[in-house]
């Protein structure tokens, strides 16, 4: 048995038909930088970027592609939102389920004055709307969230979470880190304010590039954290209020851009539902052989419409990381072992601090590789005291 790759979760693999291709293209045959000459090369790169912003804008159903602003990663989105938009006083509410990306910059700022509360989840990673307005304070001006736990897999009830958040007057800021590509998202029916993503899970494109989703005059509140070249207003003393230069200083990842946009276009020509139809029929299959192992709890809900194409498992009594171990090291079954940089997340479903081992799939996972899996599982189980 080859390599079997079970880790989509952290970053997709494989990479459809032609993103390699795409990263290729630009390092073999253009190799110049975004709007910094006036080359015939260049003109492409301007084309391409610009395709990439409108593919995004389709995407999350914005209306204005000059509005997606491009990043090194969704951590630097979070963070230039994070940092920039909220100051001393200040309060925000997040779900007890967030990632690093979301806790630590505001571990940061409370440093600097701005308090933040949880909402709490249950066990199951599951968040109930109405729990929101009770932790609303005077000085509450933002609810922030990830839309699906890199965890477990639950999926968190954005659209009513948003309804409740413009109902009280917060700014809704949604982490689609687990979900962009996988799940439809729709800024306007679900009241998203500001939208951030990553192009390496799952929009199957290249590391290297994240970016955010936000109005122009919401983005002329935060001081950007970035400042240099832009390529154009090159004689203003500051970043230039305009989006998206207003986030972009200095050298993009112009590769990463070209692979992006090469993902972005096998997405739409696939169709997110049928990706998730697929994904989902793999994880009921896998589902239902892992509740036939007795030594194992599954975490999560365990129910297609609540959660993503994710298998969060504990093993008491035994030591996962070891269990883990030998999942790579005699069956070459690639997972995760961990926290997966979500303490809160495992404090809330009862896994810290041990963690979980967490099979995350995805469109080009095998039913066979999921078989061969579920086999080298138990005798991994068995091995291990």
């Amino acid at each position: 048995m080859q390599k079997v790759y079970l880790d989509n979760s952290s970053t997709s693999f494989p990479k459809p038909p032609g993103v390699v291709d795409a990263v290729t293209e630009y390092l073999k045959d253009v190799g110049c930088n975004l709007n910094r000459s006036g080359f015939g090369v260049t003109c492409v790169l301007n084309k391409r970027t610009r395709e990439t912003r409108t593919l995004l804008a389709e995407l999350f159903n914005h209306p204005d592609f000059k509005e997606v602003v491009l990043t090194p990663s969704i951590t630097t989105s979070l963070n230039y939102v994070i940092k920039g938009l909220f100051k001393r006083g200040d309060h925000i509410l997040i779900s007890s389920m967030e990632h690093n990306a979301v806790t630590r910059p505001l571990f940061q700022m409370r440093k600097k004055g701005v308090s933040f509360d949880f909402i709490p989840c249950d066990s199951a990673g599951r968040l109930d709307p109405d729990d929101i307005r009770p932790l609303v304070k005077p000085n509450t001006k933002a609810l922030i969230t990830l839309h699906g736990s890199n965890v477990c897999g639950t999926i968190l009830p954005i659209r009513a979470m948003g309804a409740v958040a413009q109902e009280c007057g917060l700014l809704f800021v949604v982490d689609t880190a687990q979900t962009a590509g996988v799940l439809p998202l729709d800024m306007v029916a679900d009241h998203i304010d500001i939208l951030c993503f990553t192009a390496h899970k799952g929009l199957l494109g290249p590391p290297g590039v994240g970016g955010l989703v936000i109005s122009e005059s919401l983005a002329r509140r935060i001081e950007p954290l970035i400042a240099g070249g832009t390529g154009v207003f090159s004689e203003m003393d500051e970043m230039p209020d305009t989006l998206p230069m207003h986030f972009e200083a200095g050298t993009p990842n112009l590769m990463g851009y070209y692979g992006l946009r090469s993902s972005l276009r096998w997405i739409k020509r696939t169709g997110i539902e049928r990706i998730h139809t697929h994904e989902m029929d793999l994880y009921e299959h896998f589902l239902a052989g892992m509740q036939q192992i007795p030594a194992v709890r599954i975490l999560g809900t365990q129910d297609r419409a609540t959660t993503l194409p994710v298998l969060a498992i504990d093993v008491p009594g035994r030591d996962i990381g070891k269990i883990a171990y030998r999942l790579d090291s005699f069956y070459k079954i690639i997972t995760r072992c961990g926290l997966h940089c979500a303490p809160y997340a495992n404090r809330t479903l009862g896994t810290y601090p041990q963690g979980t081992i967490r099979f995350s799939l995805g469109y080009y996972t095998k039913k066979s590789e999921l078989d061969y899996t579920l086999r080298s599982l138990e005798e991994a189980i068995a091995h291990v005291k």
